[in-house]
């Protein structure tokens, strides 16, 4: 039961590294999830829930989360958006539409916590890579025990074989 626990616990920590983009999101299909102390309205140990698929034009004059220039999460009043060149405005400042988040829909309590301790280098470490490293040390040990069995079983048949011609 607890190598399924271990098994289910590792597949969630490989999706979530594989979900994650270069600013820190993790995006699916309809979603974006961010855990990041910079969102006022929740706590840094929720993972944030934001709609992919918002109407971004229904926002405008409103106070949205985006990524600035230097990958920093920034909130501030949307002024345009511009579908044709998938372009957003910020203040005067034009952004690609990658960079906007929206407004937050809801928060998971504790799960931006463990989602954060999951997706580091020490715990994909600790949990995937030396395990696996020692899976594989062990496999090449068990390769050596046999192939050695098997040439000292070679050897004894030789050697019965040598006492049988010498009869």
């Amino acid at each position: 039961m607890s190598f399924v626990i271990y098994i289910v616990i590792i597949l969630i920590a490989t999706k979530a590294l594989l979900d994650r983009n270069e600013l820190g999101v993790f995006a699916t299909k309809n979603n974006y999830y961010i855990c990041s102390e910079k969102i006022k309205e929740y706590d840094n140990s929720s993972l944030v829930h934001f709609d992919r698929n918002a109407d971004y034009e229904k926002m405008i004059g409103e106070d949205v989360y985006y990524f600035d220039m230097n990958n920093e999460l920034q909130s501030g009043k949307l002024t345009q958006v511009d579908k044709e060149n998938k372009m957003f405005s910020i203040n005067k400042l034009n952004y690609e539409n990658d960079r906007l988040l929206g407004r937050p829909d809801k928060a998971y309590q504790i799960v931006g916590s463990l989602l954060n301790i999951m997706t580091s280098r020490a715990f994909y470490l600790l949990f995937v890579i030396i395990p696996i490293i020692g899976l594989f040390i062990y496999e090449i040990h068990l390769l050596i025990l046999y192939l050695s069995r098997e040439s000292n079983r070679k050897e004894e048949d030789n050697d019965k074989r040598t006492k049988k011609k010498d009869k």
